[in-house]
């Protein structure tokens, strides 16, 4: 699947920690060409790959005491939300 990550996106997984092999060599593997012209990526994944890094994310993904995602996970939760609605996924 290819999937369309803005720079945003791409540094806040680039900079997660335990960021496993498999996801570092998709992101170095990463084209530019984002929509819009936001300097984004496409990432081209497997099944497993999109698998990982959905799980990447979602360990990422933080709430407040109200149960509202937190501003700084944010970025962690579109893109839980963009792999999972993705259909190639």
């Amino acid at each position: 699947m290819d999937l369309t990550v803005t720079r945003a996106q791409y540094d806040a997984v680039r900079g997660a920690r335990h960021l496993p092999d498999v996801l570092k060599k998709v992101l170095d593997a990463a084209k530019r060409g984002g929509a819009g012209g936001d300097d984004g990526y496409v990432l081209h994944l497997t099944y497993e790959e999109a698998t990982a890094l959905n799980e990447l994310c979602a360990w990422n993904v933080h709430t407040d005491a109200a149960g509202a995602v937190t501003e700084d996970s944010q970025v962690f939760d579109d893109l839980v939300k963009a792999i999972l609605t993705h259909p190639d996924y």
